[in-house]
């Protein structure tokens, strides 16, 4: 019973000590609290507005085929090799571009089992028309370099389907020349449909006109609460130290 009565009164003894401490220590902390929250309400207003532009680009197929895997498109389009090739060609930094422009997938389906189905390609500068400028560069060569897998991957269609057209131009009158011209006819049928449907045939293009619209900024007020509460935990903890460790004052 005396044991826990000893530590109950030095409890007591260091709850009183810690807050004569933080008393004594007061206007650091208040001044520390000034400081911070001055300054970062100081940054808040100074802080200049961003603008967003996002280009939304589908990935084109052939015959339902992807061109390419949206996943290895944006690994692609997020390198330093691509950043540059763009950023030669819109007259910039590739470090400038590689800030201000981000490449992402947009996916879909159930938290479990997503998939990608366009591709975000969003620039965040100081200007509007920037922007714009950067998320239209790099989604034009997206497109560009899909140009050549689109045209590979559809060439050997179109050179059935020519093919087909010649063959049934050679076929007589015959009936096993006729049974023959309905199976080719039915093919050449597919292939046609197949390579003019928009459907199952299509090159990687913009989905939209590339607009800006201002970013959100968040609120100064928030920044200031923040950077107040942890300066007063700074100044509380420093005043605890200089208390500790300064030696007491003799009666």
């Amino acid at each position: 019973m005396t044991e826990r009565k000893e530590e109950l009164f030095e409890d007591e003894v260091r709850l009183d000590s810690f807050f004569r401490w933080v008393w004594r220590g007061k206007w650091l902390i208040i001044f520390l609290v000034i400081v911070a929250s001055g300054a970062a309400a100081l940054m808040g207003l100074r802080q200049t507005d961003l603008y967003t532009a996002t280009a939304l680009v589908e990935v084109g197929r052939v015959w339902s085929k992807p061109l390419r895997d949206i996943y290895i498109t944006v690994e692609i389009a997020n390198s330093s090799g691509f950043i540059e090739d763009v950023a030669a060609k819109a007259g910039v930094k590739p470090g400038q571009l590689g800030r201000s422009v981000q490449v992402a997938a947009v996916e879909s389906g159930v938290p479990h089992s997503l998939y990608p189905i366009l591709i975000r390609v969003t620039g965040k500068t100081e200007s509007a028309d920037e922007a714009v400028k950067f998320a239209q560069a790099v989604a034009d060569e997206i497109v560009a370099r899909h140009e050549k897998l689109f045209d590979e991957a559809i060439a050997p269609h179109l050179e059935r389907q020519h093919q087909l057209e010649q063959r049934l131009k050679e076929l007589g009158s015959s009936p096993s020349d006729r049974d023959f011209a309905i199976k080719l006819e039915a093919e050449l049928y597919d292939a046609k449909a197949n390579n003019i449907s928009p459907v199952s045939t299509a090159k990687t293009h913009l989905v939209e006109k590339i607009t800006a619209s201002r970013a959100a900024r968040p609120g100064i007020w928030r920044g200031v609460a923040t950077a107040g509460l942890i300066a007063a935990v700074v100044g509380v903890v420093v005043a605890c130290l200089v208390g500790y460790f300064r030696p007491a004052r003799s009666v």
